[in-house]
């Protein structure tokens, strides 16, 4: 990703209050920010573009279809993109569902600003030059 070509982040959250603040955490223009309310929303605009996202964070408690569900989805359809899920509600065994589908990190809500912006700079630029391999930066 280079400087003039923004990061471009799809956020999947049910919950208003946390897509428009992403919004916020991510300006432009270094970043592109689309936000949907649902995992069906998110899956009608990844198969009209798969490749439209660097970064795709994801909510785990959403309607019709979980945050599992949308990634299991995604993987299946062999969307790029880097994933990290933002969640309030999560099992072991969502974790551990999560990292069997390459999740690459996973933020407790309320999560912390600066290490979320760290690990959607890291995942975009490695999302950019097809190089991310797991290095223990971002946590899972």
């Amino acid at each position: 990703m280079s400087m003039a070509t923004p990061c471009r982040i799809l956020t999947v959250d049910d919950e208003a209050s946390v897509t428009m603040s992403l919004k916020f955490v991510f300006p432009a223009p270094r970043y592109e920010v689309l936000c949907v309310a649902s995992g069906d929303e998110a899956l009608t605009n990844l198969e009209a573009n798969a490749s439209a996202y660097d970064v795709i964070i994801v909510d785990q408690k959403m309607p019709n279809l979980s945050g599992v569900e949308l990634v299991e989805a995604i993987r299946q359809r062999n969307i790029p993109g880097e994933i990290i899920v933002l969640s309030a509600h999560l099992t072991s065994e969502m974790r551990e569902a999560y990292h069997r589908l390459n999740v690459h990190a996973i933020f407790p809500k309320p999560f912390d600003l600066n290490e979320l912006r760290a690990s959607v700079g890291h995942l975009g630029a490695a999302s950019a030059t097809g190089s991310w391999e797991p290095d223990g930066m971002t946590p899972r």
